[in-house]
């Protein structure tokens, strides 16, 4: 409960420094827009796009150079990726959070997680973006890991946190794959996340760049990057945020 509160207050602060009119979203075919359970920023702006009959919905934040795609953990949606996506947004990237298919607003179909991310990255690319990260919380993690060897052009980076080695993916067959710098994060009391972030580091090429975060807390996925929230996560922000400058400029 404690965590959730804290997600919902950091929510309301990330939102506080938006300011402007309300935005005009496109309507989706389900009759509903992504993030319509959670108060999105001013400015944020609904898409559609998928293949293979899986119609994805999310909302694109920001107009920098620089894209980065979110996806969500398990039982999540948009609104999870609200306070961080308008973070980000604030520093200069073009973000777009989506939902997977059977989650939110999204339709299944017959594509898969890592299709679902690489069919993200080519909507920012469409959108305006000149190049592309892949960030991803638990389910979300394992499905950038191994879209990222299929996305073209390649991202600039990759950011899994508390990413399963085998969750409606597999992080095992990509990690070997992986050229882009890429950042690992778990907390050490979080069942076996941890593990299998030690895992999937190790089966990274010792050529890629790469960093492996273990902090000691039992927080998983987004909670990680929560704002206000125990020391460990405020280690994670840290430490993301030095990755991204260092990899993916805005």
């Amino acid at each position: 409960m404690r965590r959730l509160a804290l997600l919902a207050a950091a929510t309301a602060v990330a939102l506080a420094g938006c300011s402007g009119g309300d935005p005009v979203p496109t309507p989706s075919p389900t009759g509903l827009n992504a993030g319509a359970a959670c108060e999105l920023p001013p400015g944020a702006r609904q898409t559609r796009f998928g293949e293979h009959g899986a119609d994805l919905g999310g909302v694109i934040l920001g107009s920098g150079k620089t894209g980065i795609v979110l996806a969500h953990q398990n039982g999540g949606d948009v609104c999870q990726w609200a306070p961080y996506a308008a973070e980000l947004a604030g520093q200069g990237y073009r973000v777009l959070a989506f939902d997977f298919g059977g989650f939110g607003v999204s339709t299944a179909g017959d594509a898969d997680n890592p299709q679902q991310v690489a069919a993200a990255a080519a909507t920012l690319r469409a959108d305006g973006a000149t190049s592309i990260v892949l960030i991803g919380a638990s389910m979300g993690g394992t499905a950038v890991l191994a879209a990222a060897p299929t996305v073209t052009p390649a991202p600039l980076a990759v950011v899994a946190l508390s990413a399963p080695s085998v969750f409606s993916a597999n992080a095992l067959d990509a990690a070997p794959k992986l050229t882009m710098p890429v950042f690992y994060a778990a907390g050490e009391f979080e069942s076996s996340f941890a593990d299998s972030a030690r895992e999937l580091h190790g089966l990274t090429p010792k050529t890629t760049t790469k960093e492996l975060l273990i902090v000691p807390t039992d927080w998983h996925g987004v909670f990680l990057l929560t704002p206000g929230g125990p020391a460990a996560t405020e280690t994670v922000r840290a430490k993301l945020a030095e990755f991204l400058k260092a990899n993916a400029p805005t």
